[in-house]
């Protein structure tokens, strides 16, 4: 129905907002344009209703009432509306620690709601990890951008990762990033910028060489790389850390080299499906099965078409939430340990790589910990990294991804958390090759796990 026509005539003589102290008025006129339009009764109320929803969902205001009242010495069929608004907090301060299962990390976060009236989000935030890593980040977010249901992110990074635990070199990253995104943050568009210098870890006693293999000296070099990302994200699961229904499904795609020394596409797909089984015990099914896979490819083209993907861009697999039993960088490519570099040889990544894993969730036995969310859960999980000429061997092809794959079962617990799914395992290797680094007892948090 027309939200102008419907019931007796009505119109808006005059809107009135309380309560803006910071909010731009442009604001307010941009959300009351259909109510503006409307001539009846039905029309305004619908009209205001989904104004003041769409107020609601800039999660600027603790609060929005809307009044409609009889316009004042004005003609019968005219009205007045009034909009109280209660402004949120302006700044707040974040300070947590979080862990990916190899690296304890300490965060701080600053975050601007509104600051500058058009509902706008700034973040400052700093983060140290207990081996050195640091990230500093500034990041800027705009709801309703050109007046259409988009986001507008833009953000910039100076960050410095030490990976000398498991491949013997420090990675320096300056760059920035701006991306458009819908409303439901199912679609998203990306633009990159960024300069990257893969730095060797120097020998201890003599300080004048480097402890590296070959094989990362040979990446020792900076590069600028440039891309476009596009990002598909379907995620209909009752729960993002500790989903008991549901399904995921995410995908990407980037393209590098608009500008700079870097080619290659790179893409990955990852699913989910989670059944809820039996009856609800401790806010919970009594049973749920979860299904999920993980699967990505990256391919250097142009002047770089001989060459693989730099270790900047290969992937890296194993840890608490990727590949259950092995440690992180524990599988894959890895540098003759007679070479330098880490003891069990420098972890190298690989271009392809694949992760899957079944798992049946149950309610954790004492029953206290149950109510709290705790959840106990027995799984088998499988995966391998690899690079392209073990999938370019037309009559292999099969046989090297069998004999590539690693598998491993094992229990555990699950915790969803507002930081993320947190898990303690303990595993069961049932499939390992030669270099694999193997680590059966395993802590892990974050938003992304198989």
């Amino acid at each position: 129905m027309d939200a102008r026509r419907g019931g007796p005539p009505l119109r808006i003589r005059n809107v009135i907002v309380r309560g803006n102290k910071r909010t731009s008025p442009e604001l307010f006129e941009r959300e009351l344009q259909s109510a503006y339009a409307a001539t009846s009764f039905a029309g305004v109320t619908e009209s205001l209703n989904h104004a003041a929803e769409e107020l609601r969902n800039l999660n600027i205001f603790e609060s929005v009432d809307v009044l409609i009242d009889k316009a004042a010495g004005g003609d019968r069929h005219e009205a007045d509306v009034t909009i109280t608004v209660k402004e949120s907090r302006m700044m707040t301060l974040y300070a947590g620690v979080d862990s990916d299962g190899y690296e304890g990390t300490a965060n701080t976060t600053c975050t601007l709601t509104n600051p500058l009236g058009h509902a706008e989000r700034i973040e400052l935030s700093a983060a140290h990890g207990q081996y050195g890593s640091d990230v500093q980040k500034a990041s800027y977010h705009k709801p309703k951008f050109l007046g259409l249901p988009l986001w507008l992110n833009a953000n910039a990074v100076n960050e410095m990762q030490n990976h000398d635990r498991f491949s013997s070199y420090h990675e320096k990253f300056r760059g920035g990033t701006m991306s458009l995104t819908d409303d439901e943050n199912r679609h998203e568009l990306a633009f990159n910028l960024g300069w990257r210098d893969i730095v060797p870890i120097r020998n201890k006693k003599i300080p004048s060489t480097y402890a590296a293999s070959p094989s990362i000296m040979a990446e020792a070099e900076p590069s600028t790389k440039s891309s476009v990302k596009y990002v598909y994200n379907d995620d209909q699961r009752n729960d993002s850390a500790l989903p008991t229904s549901g399904r995921l499904l995410r995908t990407s795609l980037e393209v590098a080299g608009l500008w700079g020394d870097v080619n290659f596409v790179k893409g990955e797909v990852e699913v989910q499906r989670h059944y809820p089984i039996g009856p609800i015990a401790y806010n919970h099914p009594f049973l749920n099965l979860s299904l999920s896979s993980r699967l990505g490819a990256v391919k250097s083209y142009g002047s770089d078409k001989q060459q693989p993907a730099r270790i900047s861009d290969r992937f890296f697999l194993g840890g608490p939430l990727t590949l259950r039993g092995f440690n992180h960088k524990g599988v894959g490519p890895r540098a003759n340990p007679d070479d330098g570099g880490v003891a069990t040889g420098d972890a190298l990544g690989g271009e392809i790589f694949y992760s899957a894993c079944a798992s049946l969730g149950f309610p954790f036995p004492v029953p206290l910990l149950a109510l709290l969310g705790v959840r106990g859960h027995v799984f088998c999980n499988a995966g391998s990294l690899f690079g392209w000429d073990r999938v370019l061997d037309e009559q292999n092809w099969m046989k090297n991804l069998l004999q590539d794959s690693r598998a491993a079962a094992g229990v555990g617990i699950v915790i969803g958390t507002r930081f993320g799914r947190f898990e303690a395992n303990y595993s069961w290797v049932l499939k390992s090759l030669a270099g694999d680094r193997v680590k059966r007892a395993q802590l892990g948090l974050g938003m992304h796990f198989i």
